[in-house]
């Protein structure tokens, strides 16, 4: 795992980059273990999707379900995870580590007692949002099921998040990258194991998936914990340091984060009554619905990674004073991560329906997860270049203006246009996919306007 020495030289490398193949090295050496850790996670969902898809289309349905609601509830943490971020970078920026540590430590205590307070009121209330999900009668109990023991592992998923975002920072992405290789491969086997009922294990089914999910988070929690406690952490935290709320930290960290929590609300609002819509069409529609997400969400990766790369070296860069290398992270980043997304979009629209086959047999739902894959192959470049300005945009603390994006693009664009085309003109899971291609499209070009401007050079190292 990185040292202090590591992470000092990886900051020290980027703000003394002179060319744009410098800065170029740099985003690289963070988004490479990004790419592979969040390449692992998604695909550790997709054959989380692909075990629990042997039991039907069903279960893909049930867990689809029970994904979207509990993927809005942890939104509500995204706060703290971009908030301690963008100021943790700021900070190694400036080179002040004492500031870091003060941040990580706060963010870690809140988020502590939000999760112990969602777990609470979640399990109780997971069959009721269930139901409002438009459950059908066939996946109302399995859904519930798997809602109520994902939500029983919320402190171990939140507070893996935010120490990760903390470490990442500082540049540090090996250290999550590894907590998330063991926590999947834990993942992996287990599900083996719970699903179908192997090494003496009874057969629990969607259960099963569930209960492999949470305890792997719990592992990757445990990795992440234990690593900010070591003595040689940029990012270091210890039972023997004071954890007294510090009103100024908490009001900066929310100060850029609320209106990232905001949008995160907005988004998981908006996909929760989207999928509410598909769900409307059926369990065939819904299952081809969430396998094209689960397929888009491994496609994302890049996209993801270098917008990682471009928080945390835009937040860098400003905390340093050097706005101009900011900048350059930024489009470096962009032309990257569209180069990629563009390939994939290509083998998105020509190889589609191969990567539906693997998730199930049924020829209805490979059929339209097929059709739905080829639309969404348009959009690949659009969400590249959304992602990254977006993070960059992050990086600086200029979070108002992604919220913005995304809720014109989700509620006016995604929920109001799919509405129109998959209901109203009975286009079905072909509108609903047309309406997300036209959403990344707006919110690409409402980003880049907003970055072109050059707003983001004007934020500096207040607050530290």
């Amino acid at each position: 795992m990185a040292s202090l020495k590591d992470n000092n030289q990886d900051i020290s490398f980027f703000l003394e980059a002179k060319t744009s193949a410098d800065v170029r090295k740099a985003i690289f050496k963070l988004a490479l273990p990004a790419m592979l850790e969040f390449g692992l996670m998604m695909l550790v969902q997709m054959i989380d999707m692909i075990q629990v898809g042997s039991l039907g289309p069903w279960a893909i349905a049930a867990t689809g379900l029970a994904a979207q609601p509990t993927m809005l509830i942890f939104s509500v943490f995204s706060a703290l995870v971009v908030g301690t971020t963008a100021l943790v970078a700021r900070a190694a920026g400036a080179g002040n580590r004492d500031y870091a540590c003060r941040v990580t430590r706060q963010s870690f205590i809140i988020v502590l007692i939000m999760g112990i307070i969602v777990t609470a009121i979640g399990i109780p209330a997971s069959g009721f949002i269930i139901k409002l999900m438009g459950a059908d009668v066939d996946t109302l109990e399995p859904g519930t099921i798997y809602m109520k023991i994902i939500i029983a592992g919320t402190v171990f998923t939140v507070g893996n998040m935010v120490l990760a975002a903390s470490l990442r920072g500082v540049g540090d992405m090996i250290t999550p990258m590894i907590s998330n290789i063991v926590a999947n491969i834990i993942n992996i086997f287990m599900n083996w194991v719970l699903i179908n009922g192997k090494l003496g294990f009874p057969r629990l089914e969607v259960a099963g998936a569930a209960i492999a999910t949470s305890f792997s988070r719990l592992v990757a929690f445990a990795i992440t914990l234990h690593a900010v406690y070591s003595r040689d952490k940029y990012i270091h935290i210890s039972i023997h340091d004071s954890y007294r709320f510090e009103p100024d930290i908490i009001k900066s960290v929310l100060n850029i984060g609320i209106p990232a929590a905001i949008e995160q609300l907005i988004m998981r609002g908006g996909a929760l009554l989207f999928a509410r819509l598909i769900a409307g069409f059926g369990t065939i529609m819904f299952a081809a619905h969430q396998i094209a997400i689960n397929i888009d969400g491994l496609g994302i990766v890049p996209a993801m990674a270098f917008q990682m790369a471009a928080t945390t070296l835009v937040g860098q860069g400003i905390g340093a004073q050097k706005p101009e290398l900011s900048e350059e992270a930024a489009r470096q980043s962009t032309i990257i991560s569209t180069i990629m997304m563009s390939l994939i979009g290509v083998i998105y629209f020509f190889l589609g329906q191969y990567a539906i086959g693997i998730f199930t047999k049924d020829a209805q739902v490979i059929a339209l997860g097929k059709n739905a894959l080829k639309i969404l192959a348009f959009s690949q470049p659009f969400t590249a270049i959304y992602f990254v300005i977006a993070g960059a945009l992050r990086g600086a603390g200029d979070t108002k203006y992604a919220m913005y994006a995304s809720a014109i693009g989700m509620w006016g664009i995604r929920l109001g246009i799919g509405y129109i085309l998959a209901d109203l003109l009975n286009m079905a899971l072909a509108g609903a996919w047309i309406a997300v291609t036209i959403d990344m499209a707006v919110r690409m070009i409402l980003v880049l306007k907003r970055f072109s401007s050059g707003v983001f050079k004007e934020y500096s190292k207040e607050n530290l």
